[in-house]
């Protein structure tokens, strides 16, 4: 009976998660495809070379950012084998 309503609310859960998140694509397909060629044409229209030369100004943003989020994966890979570590020896 325990499994029966763990699988029971599993089932509605995953429908409570997968309904709103269907939802929400079909209406941005919808929306795509209203808007998709007044977006191509933007896109085509776009002034590339001023946009290259705004993004070779930011590189160093973005490498920072790189730089950091890997900093964080380092400290959580690091901190993760000391916390085994430590569960090991208890």
């Amino acid at each position: 009976m325990a499994k029966l309503q763990t699988l029971s609310k599993a089932t509605w859960g995953t429908l409570a998660l997968a309904l709103p998140s269907g939802l929400l694509a079909l209406g941005i397909v919808a929306t795509l495809d209203e808007y998709l060629p007044r977006i191509a044409d933007a896109v085509s229209r776009a002034n590339w070379s001023a946009l290259a030369l705004e993004a070779g100004a930011r590189w160093p943003e973005l490498a920072g950012m790189l730089v950091g989020q890997l900093l964080l994966l380092a400290i959580l890979v690091v901190g993760g084998r000391k916390a085994l570590g430590s569960r090991r020896q208890a």
